[in-house]
């Protein structure tokens, strides 16, 4: 799965209450970013005031483990504006194990962006809510993510105590995120804390420049089963589990019942029956599997380049896999969820498609076809950013497991 994200609404910028704001003309702030009390990374930023506007630049530099390999990932985000705070021009960067970049650039009917896809006009980078909020003491107003694939939402920053703010964003696709931000008296503010728990604390510059050791985020993210093996799972969280194929849920006093097997058919509604394709389904993981080194180092990727992508995670199976099934005509969805993996639940991502006949689920990672008995599905999403970051949001829901 992906490296967790801070919450992008607020994204570590600046404070957020309604004060004068004073000349910040080169002015840096520093940040340390925590996951499960260890240090993830660590961001700056940077406000340059002119009078023709603003630039405001934040890097951020995140390090972790995933199993035995370590990833480095560099992130970038450039914003101009002009003396209003009106943005004119974002440009993302992240240099990891490739280099990956985007650029907006606003023109009289809204934003362009350098794959030729555009965005309504109203809509500004989710970086720059903070300065609003600053100025205004509060933001409602649609928003863009660039570092994750320029989706975009409706925004909302609001004080619900002194010193404290709560910020909410709802992607077009659904998907909402959630980040709480405790405020200094001089306006700016202490830390954010984000709906996965990832914290963001303001820090001096020596703070900040603190080596650290990485944490291994899929054993943090990871969920143990607790109780005696057996047959079925117990969940315990906010979720609604779709009708994936591979599971059947039950209500329990405690939570959710899961039976899983591949032989569970789900219910994802009936396509008009079709001549099977289920040959064509495993010809298409068998070329999967042949293109694709499993490589947890490899890195995040985005859903448009999984179709060339020759190493990855689990994403990058699923995603790729799903490109060629809808190549082929073949009617497919992205699963995101939890694999059972000895005694805890760990975060993966796979695929179900429609053989013509019925729903399947596929686990291109693991080359399962049908899969299921190991899985649990918490959202199907379409294979694009938004459906990733619906996704995403979905993981968060479950808070604890037990054999039944």
């Amino acid at each position: 799965m992906r490296a967790i994200c801070l919450a992008v609404l607020v994204a570590c910028t600046g404070p957020a209450r309604h004060v004068d704001a004073p000349d910040q003309s080169g002015v840096d702030r520093h940040y340390t970013i925590w996951f499960g009390g260890a240090r993830i990374g660590t961001a700056i930023e940077r406000e340059t005031r002119s009078a023709t506007g603003l630039v405001f630049v934040r890097d951020e530099k995140m390090m972790f483990r995933r199993g035995e390999a370590t990833i480095s990932i560099a992130t970038t985000i450039e914003i101009e504006t002009n003396p209003q705070l009106v943005p004119a021009r974002v440009v993302w960067t992240e240099r990891g194990p490739t280099t990956r970049r985007g650029e907006a650039t606003r023109g009289p009917r809204g934003w362009l962006l350098d794959d030729h896809r555009e965005i309504g006009g109203a809509a500004i980078p989710a970086e720059l809510v903070p300065l609003l909020t600053r100025r205004d003491g509060k933001f409602s107003g649609r928003v863009f993510l660039p570092a994750r694939g320029f989706v975009a939402g409706a925004g909302r920053v609001e004080p619900v105590a002194p010193g404290r703010l709560v910020a909410r964003l709802t992607l077009d696709g659904g998907a909402i995120a959630e980040a709480t931000i405790d405020v200094e008296a001089d306006g700016t503010y202490d830390r954010v804390v984000d709906g996965e728990g990832v914290i963001a604390i303001r820090a001096t510059a020596a703070e900040a420049a603190l080596a650290f050791e990485p944490v291994d985020l899929i054993a943090a993210t990871a969920i143990p089963i607790t109780g005696t093996r057996g047959d079925l799972i117990l969940l315990d969280g906010d979720v609604d589990l779709p009708p994936v194929p591979g599971q059947a849920v039950r209500p329990h006093p405690d939570g959710l019942v899961l039976e899983l097997s591949p032989r569970l058919p789900g219910d994802l509604g009936a396509p008009p029956r079709d001549r099977d394709r289920s040959r064509d389904i495993h010809a298409i993981v068998r070329q999967v599997q042949a293109r694709i080194t499993p490589n947890l180092a490899a890195g995040p990727t985005s859903a448009r380049d999984a179709a060339a992508a020759k190493a990855g995670d689990c994403t990058t199976f699923a995603l790729a896999y799903a490109a060629l099934a809808t190549r082929h005509r073949i009617r497919t969805h992205v699963v995101t969820g939890l694999r059972i993996d000895g005694d805890r639940l760990v975060r993966h991502r796979w695929a179900v498609s429609w053989t013509g006949r019925a729903w399947i689920a596929v686990d291109a990672a693991y080359g399962s076809v049908p899969a299921g008995g190991d899985l649990i599905g918490l959202a199907v999403h379409d294979a694009d950013d938004a459906g990733l970051v619906a996704g995403e949001a979905a993981l968060t829901l479950v808070h604890a497991a037990a054999w039944r």
